[in-house]
Protein backbone atom coordinates (compact mmCIF):
# COMPACT_ATOMS: atom_id res chain seq x y z
CA UNK A 1 0.00 0.00 0.00
CA UNK A 2 1.12 3.14 -1.01
CA UNK A 3 1.12 6.44 1.01
CA UNK A 4 -0.32 9.34 -0.67
CA UNK A 5 1.81 12.58 -1.27
CA UNK A 6 0.57 15.00 0.66
CA UNK A 7 1.02 19.24 1.10
CA UNK A 8 2.58 18.34 4.86
CA UNK A 9 5.17 16.05 3.10
CA UNK A 10 6.31 18.33 0.24
CA UNK A 11 6.98 21.04 2.55
CA UNK A 12 8.88 18.97 5.18
CA UNK A 13 10.83 17.98 2.07
CA UNK A 14 11.29 21.94 0.72
CA UNK A 15 11.68 23.12 4.51
CA UNK A 16 15.29 23.40 4.93
CA UNK A 17 15.84 25.34 1.70
CA UNK A 18 13.24 28.10 2.21
CA UNK A 19 13.61 31.47 2.58
CA UNK A 20 12.74 32.52 6.18
CA UNK A 21 9.40 34.56 4.95
CA UNK A 22 8.50 31.29 2.87
CA UNK A 23 8.87 29.01 6.00
CA UNK A 24 6.80 31.25 7.99
CA UNK A 25 4.14 31.13 4.95
CA UNK A 26 4.58 26.43 4.93
CA UNK A 27 3.94 26.84 8.92
CA UNK A 28 0.70 28.58 8.16
CA UNK A 29 -0.21 26.28 5.51
CA UNK A 30 0.65 23.05 7.68
CA UNK A 31 -1.64 24.60 10.73
CA UNK A 32 -4.49 25.48 8.50
CA UNK A 33 -5.39 22.95 5.77
CA UNK A 34 -8.82 24.44 5.97
CA UNK A 35 -8.57 27.84 5.87
CA UNK A 36 -6.14 27.41 1.96
CA UNK A 37 -8.47 24.85 1.18
CA UNK A 38 -11.62 26.92 1.41
CA UNK A 39 -10.96 31.25 1.04
CA UNK A 40 -8.93 32.37 -1.85
CA UNK A 41 -5.71 34.03 -2.02
CA UNK A 42 -6.19 37.30 -0.65
CA UNK A 43 -8.47 36.27 2.61
CA UNK A 44 -5.84 33.49 3.43
CA UNK A 45 -2.67 36.36 2.81
CA UNK A 46 -4.97 38.61 4.87
CA UNK A 47 -5.70 35.68 7.73
CA UNK A 48 -1.88 34.88 8.03
CA UNK A 49 -0.94 38.73 7.98
CA UNK A 50 1.39 37.53 4.49
CA UNK A 51 1.14 39.37 0.99
CA UNK A 52 -0.68 36.88 -0.94
CA UNK A 53 2.65 36.94 -3.84
CA UNK A 54 4.23 34.76 -0.51
CA UNK A 55 2.14 32.01 -1.34
CA UNK A 56 2.17 31.83 -4.50
CA UNK A 57 6.14 31.87 -4.19
CA UNK A 58 5.88 29.12 -1.81
CA UNK A 59 3.92 26.91 -3.82
CA UNK A 60 6.69 27.28 -6.61
CA UNK A 61 9.43 26.76 -3.98
CA UNK A 62 7.22 23.04 -3.24
CA UNK A 63 7.37 22.24 -6.94
CA UNK A 64 4.15 23.18 -7.82
CA UNK A 65 2.48 24.86 -10.83
CA UNK A 66 0.57 27.46 -9.12
CA UNK A 67 -1.20 28.15 -5.64
CA UNK A 68 -4.10 26.46 -6.99
CA UNK A 69 -2.33 23.17 -6.86
CA UNK A 70 -1.34 23.47 -3.47
CA UNK A 71 -4.96 25.01 -2.04
CA UNK A 72 -6.05 21.34 -3.62
CA UNK A 73 -3.38 19.34 -1.86
CA UNK A 74 -5.09 21.06 1.63
CA UNK A 75 -8.52 20.17 0.07
CA UNK A 76 -6.98 16.09 -0.22
CA UNK A 77 -5.74 16.78 2.96
CA UNK A 78 -8.64 17.57 4.83
CA UNK A 79 -10.26 14.37 3.07
CA UNK A 80 -8.44 12.28 4.57
CA UNK A 81 -8.92 13.32 8.15
CA UNK A 82 -10.24 11.24 10.39
CA UNK A 83 -13.02 12.45 12.21
CA UNK A 84 -12.61 14.18 15.27
CA UNK A 85 -12.40 12.65 19.22
CA UNK A 86 -15.97 13.69 20.80
CA UNK A 87 -16.52 16.82 22.30
CA UNK A 88 -14.17 17.74 24.69
CA UNK A 89 -15.56 21.30 25.05
CA UNK A 90 -16.49 21.12 28.88
CA UNK A 91 -13.13 20.02 30.26
CA UNK A 92 -11.45 22.56 27.89
CA UNK A 93 -13.24 25.54 29.00
CA UNK A 94 -11.98 24.63 32.51
CA UNK A 95 -8.44 25.69 31.13
CA UNK A 96 -9.06 29.39 30.68
CA UNK A 97 -11.67 29.42 33.35
CA UNK A 98 -11.92 30.98 36.78
CA UNK A 99 -12.66 29.43 39.74
CA UNK A 100 -14.72 31.11 42.74
CA UNK A 101 -11.53 32.24 43.91
CA UNK A 102 -10.79 33.94 40.38
CA UNK A 103 -7.99 32.02 40.24
CA UNK A 104 -7.64 29.80 37.02
CA UNK A 105 -8.51 25.57 36.97
CA UNK A 106 -6.24 23.52 38.98
CA UNK A 107 -2.99 22.94 36.50
CA UNK A 108 -3.57 19.38 36.57
CA UNK A 109 -6.86 19.86 34.29
CA UNK A 110 -5.20 22.35 32.27
CA UNK A 111 -2.50 19.93 31.74
CA UNK A 112 -4.88 17.40 30.88
CA UNK A 113 -6.98 20.05 28.88
CA UNK A 114 -3.70 20.46 27.15
CA UNK A 115 -3.04 16.53 26.32
CA UNK A 116 -6.81 16.06 24.37
CA UNK A 117 -6.12 18.86 22.20
CA UNK A 118 -2.91 17.07 21.15
CA UNK A 119 -4.25 13.69 21.22
CA UNK A 120 -7.54 15.28 18.87
CA UNK A 121 -4.88 17.04 16.71
CA UNK A 122 -2.98 14.03 16.32
CA UNK A 123 -5.57 11.68 15.61
CA UNK A 124 -7.40 14.63 12.50
CA UNK A 125 -4.12 14.83 11.11
CA UNK A 126 -2.90 11.16 11.22
CA UNK A 127 -2.38 9.67 7.77
CA UNK A 128 -3.63 6.05 8.48
CA UNK A 129 -2.04 4.64 4.82
CA UNK A 130 1.33 6.02 6.07
CA UNK A 131 0.64 4.33 9.38
CA UNK A 132 0.00 0.79 7.93
CA UNK A 133 2.33 1.21 5.44
CA UNK A 134 4.97 1.78 8.13
CA UNK A 135 4.34 -0.88 10.07
CA UNK A 136 4.25 -3.39 7.62
CA UNK A 137 7.92 -2.17 6.67
CA UNK A 138 8.85 -2.65 10.31
CA UNK A 139 7.39 -6.28 10.33
CA UNK A 140 9.13 -7.42 6.77
CA UNK A 141 12.33 -5.55 7.89
CA UNK A 142 15.53 -7.79 8.97
CA UNK A 143 16.34 -5.72 12.19
CA UNK A 144 14.71 -2.64 13.66
CA UNK A 145 16.57 0.24 14.99
CA UNK A 146 15.07 3.10 18.01
CA UNK A 147 16.68 5.64 18.65
CA UNK A 148 16.16 9.17 21.16
CA UNK A 149 18.02 11.40 22.73
CA UNK A 150 17.46 14.20 25.40
CA UNK A 151 13.92 13.86 26.88
CA UNK A 152 13.63 10.95 23.94
CA UNK A 153 16.05 8.56 25.46
CA UNK A 154 13.12 7.28 27.84
CA UNK A 155 10.46 6.96 25.14
CA UNK A 156 12.74 4.96 22.63
CA UNK A 157 13.65 2.98 25.69
CA UNK A 158 9.90 2.06 25.90
CA UNK A 159 8.97 1.66 22.75
CA UNK A 160 12.23 -0.84 22.35
CA UNK A 161 11.47 -2.48 25.47
CA UNK A 162 7.66 -3.23 23.86
CA UNK A 163 9.18 -4.45 21.41
CA UNK A 164 11.67 -7.02 23.00
CA UNK A 165 9.06 -8.47 24.81
CA UNK A 166 7.30 -9.76 20.88
CA UNK A 167 10.54 -9.78 18.66
CA UNK A 168 14.27 -10.61 18.63
CA UNK A 169 15.54 -8.28 15.66
CA UNK A 170 14.55 -5.08 17.18
CA UNK A 171 17.61 -2.71 19.38
CA UNK A 172 18.02 0.83 21.01
CA UNK A 173 20.61 2.56 19.69
CA UNK A 174 23.11 4.02 22.47
CA UNK A 175 23.43 7.48 21.39
CA UNK A 176 27.07 8.56 22.57
CA UNK A 177 29.30 8.39 19.78
CA UNK A 178 31.07 5.35 20.07
CA UNK A 179 27.75 3.42 20.31
CA UNK A 180 26.60 4.97 17.73
CA UNK A 181 29.22 4.16 15.21
CA UNK A 182 29.17 0.88 15.91
CA UNK A 183 25.21 0.30 16.25
CA UNK A 184 24.65 1.94 12.50
CA UNK A 185 28.16 -0.10 11.22
CA UNK A 186 26.90 -2.52 8.14
CA UNK A 187 22.66 -1.06 8.45
CA UNK A 188 21.13 -2.19 5.00
CA UNK A 189 18.36 -1.57 2.73
CA UNK A 190 16.18 -4.71 4.68
CA UNK A 191 16.89 -2.57 8.26
CA UNK A 192 14.74 -0.03 9.39
CA UNK A 193 15.49 3.10 11.85
CA UNK A 194 12.89 4.80 14.16
CA UNK A 195 13.97 7.93 15.40
CA UNK A 196 12.12 10.02 18.05
CA UNK A 197 13.13 13.77 18.48
CA UNK A 198 11.89 16.98 19.67
CA UNK A 199 13.04 20.35 19.97
CA UNK A 200 15.72 21.32 21.12
CA UNK A 201 16.73 18.83 18.16
CA UNK A 202 19.68 16.26 19.32
CA UNK A 203 22.18 16.85 16.92
CA UNK A 204 23.19 13.24 17.03
CA UNK A 205 19.76 11.75 16.61
CA UNK A 206 20.10 13.96 13.08
CA UNK A 207 23.39 12.51 12.27
CA UNK A 208 21.51 9.05 13.02
CA UNK A 209 18.83 9.68 10.52
CA UNK A 210 21.64 10.94 8.35
CA UNK A 211 23.79 7.84 8.64
CA UNK A 212 21.10 5.46 8.22
CA UNK A 213 19.97 7.74 5.13
CA UNK A 214 23.22 7.16 3.40
CA UNK A 215 22.94 3.31 3.83
CA UNK A 216 19.79 2.62 2.30
CA UNK A 217 17.62 2.05 5.40
CA UNK A 218 13.84 2.58 5.74
CA UNK A 219 14.28 5.75 7.83
CA UNK A 220 11.04 6.56 9.95
CA UNK A 221 11.42 10.24 11.99
CA UNK A 222 8.80 11.33 14.55
CA UNK A 223 9.01 14.78 15.86
CA UNK A 224 7.22 17.94 16.97
CA UNK A 225 7.33 20.32 13.97
CA UNK A 226 8.10 20.49 10.26
CA UNK A 227 11.62 22.56 11.44
CA UNK A 228 12.73 18.99 12.53
CA UNK A 229 16.08 19.24 10.42
CA UNK A 230 16.21 15.16 10.13
CA UNK A 231 13.22 15.13 7.94
CA UNK A 232 14.85 15.44 4.84
CA UNK A 233 16.69 12.16 5.75
CA UNK A 234 13.06 9.89 6.55
CA UNK A 235 11.71 7.85 4.05
CA UNK A 236 8.15 8.90 6.31
CA UNK A 237 7.42 11.01 9.08
CA UNK A 238 5.17 11.62 11.74
CA UNK A 239 4.45 14.92 13.13
CA UNK A 240 3.26 14.65 16.93
CA UNK A 241 1.60 17.52 18.51
CA UNK A 242 3.72 18.65 21.93
CA UNK A 243 2.11 22.02 23.23
CA UNK A 244 1.95 21.97 27.04
CA UNK A 245 1.28 24.82 29.57
CA UNK A 246 4.55 24.62 31.52
CA UNK A 247 8.38 24.88 29.88
CA UNK A 248 8.31 20.90 28.64
CA UNK A 249 7.17 19.35 25.68
CA UNK A 250 4.43 16.78 26.45
CA UNK A 251 5.19 13.42 24.97
CA UNK A 252 1.20 11.83 25.35
CA UNK A 253 0.35 11.82 22.27
CA UNK A 254 3.61 10.64 21.02
CA UNK A 255 2.79 7.40 23.37
CA UNK A 256 -0.49 7.20 21.36
CA UNK A 257 1.81 7.27 18.21
CA UNK A 258 4.32 4.54 19.38
CA UNK A 259 1.86 2.04 21.38
CA UNK A 260 -0.64 2.17 18.17
CA UNK A 261 2.23 1.17 15.83
CA UNK A 262 3.36 -1.60 18.49
CA UNK A 263 0.01 -3.01 18.32
CA UNK A 264 -0.07 -2.52 14.99
CA UNK A 265 3.28 -4.34 14.15
CA UNK A 266 2.21 -7.46 16.50
CA UNK A 267 -0.47 -8.04 14.84
CA UNK A 268 1.09 -8.52 11.68
CA UNK A 269 3.69 -10.54 12.90
CA UNK A 270 2.22 -14.08 12.94
CA UNK A 271 1.98 -16.72 15.87
CA UNK A 272 5.60 -16.72 16.28
CA UNK A 273 5.28 -13.51 17.75
CA UNK A 274 2.56 -14.83 20.15
CA UNK A 275 4.51 -17.59 21.08
CA UNK A 276 7.20 -15.70 22.53
CA UNK A 277 4.69 -13.28 24.35
CA UNK A 278 4.02 -16.43 25.93
CA UNK A 279 7.67 -17.72 27.12
CA UNK A 280 8.77 -14.41 28.04
CA UNK A 281 5.96 -14.57 30.30
CA UNK A 282 6.58 -17.53 31.57
CA UNK A 283 10.12 -16.76 32.15
CA UNK A 284 8.60 -13.93 34.34
CA UNK A 285 6.41 -16.53 36.30
CA UNK A 286 9.87 -18.74 36.73
CA UNK A 287 12.40 -15.28 37.95
CA UNK A 288 9.84 -13.88 40.05
CA UNK A 289 9.91 -10.70 38.46
CA UNK A 290 6.57 -10.64 38.95
CA UNK A 291 4.85 -9.72 42.42
CA UNK A 292 3.19 -12.86 43.99
CA UNK A 293 -0.76 -12.76 43.59
CA UNK A 294 -1.04 -14.73 46.85
CA UNK A 295 0.42 -11.59 48.57
CA UNK A 296 -2.08 -8.89 46.56
CA UNK A 297 -4.58 -10.94 47.92
CA UNK A 298 -3.24 -11.21 51.96
CA UNK A 299 -2.48 -7.53 51.17
CA UNK A 300 -6.23 -6.56 50.46
CA UNK A 301 -7.73 -8.72 53.57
Amino acid sequence: MESRVSINDLIALHYDGLSPQLKIAADYVVENHHDVASRSLRATAASSKLNPPTFSRLARALGLGSYEEMRELCRNEIKHRNISFADKATLLQLEGADDEHGEKAPFALRQAASAMRNIDQFVNDLDVARLRLVADRLVASRNVFVAGSLASVGFAQYFGYLANLAFTNWQVLGLDGIALATSLTGIKQEDAVVIIMKDPYAKRSVDAAQIAHESGAFVIVISDSMACPAFPFATHHFIVPTDSPQFFSSYIATLLLLESLMGMVIRRSGPDTSERLKEVETNNHRLGEYWPVDQLTSNRE
